[in-house]
């Protein structure tokens, strides 16, 4: 039996498609902000790392517990920039971090 161009081609994608997926990591973390003489978790603000260069992952926002979870981001050296202003023009707070397989968990960080 003869496998045509077009079978092989397209396992070869889908093998290249898993081989990415298997070497990208989840960044997660906590955002809190003081709430008084407490600390409460930080809802609704939004995350994402860049890499030197310039690319930005999608965004992630936290959720009622400040928890936010970045998939699919490649290995390597990259800033956490926290966005916790609306405006345009703000900048975002920046963490270096280091993202490793399969997981990549940030210390909690107060944000204003």
């Amino acid at each position: 039996m003869r496998i045509s161009v077009t079978c092989r081609l397209a396992t070869g994608c889908m093998l290249f498609l898993f081989a990415m997926a298997a070497a990208a990591a989840t960044v997660r973390g906590q955002l809190n902000h003081h709430n008084g003489a407490s600390i409460a978790p930080a809802g609704g603000i939004c995350v994402t790392v860049i890499k030197a260069g310039g690319v930005r992952s999608a965004r992630a926002c936290t959720d009622a517990q400040g928890m936010y979870y970045l998939p699919n981001v490649s290995p390597g050296d990259y800033q956490l920039e926290i966005w916790t202003s609306q405006r345009p023009g703000a900048s975002p707070i920046r963490y270096p971090i280091r993202v490793a397989e399969p997981y990549t968990d940030i210390q909690p960080i107060m944000v204003p």
